[in-house]
């Protein structure tokens, strides 16, 4: 009996793991087709380069 409770919950393990990867691929896909390229983003101002750490 706790064989296959350990078995059952091993295969449950897998499934979910499964699941998230499939909507973390999900997730990547989607950012990759909604990304714009730099050239076409609309700023309303110009960010400032870092210049390291305040003392």
């Amino acid at each position: 009996m706790v064989v296959h409770r350990i078995e059952l919950c091993i295969a449950m393990v897998r499934m979910a793991i499964e699941f998230v990867m499939s909507v973390a691929e999900t997730v990547v896909t989607v950012q990759e087709r909604n990304t714009e390229p730099l050239g076409s983003l609309h700023r309303t101002s110009t960010p400032l380069p870092f210049s390291g750490f305040l003392p």
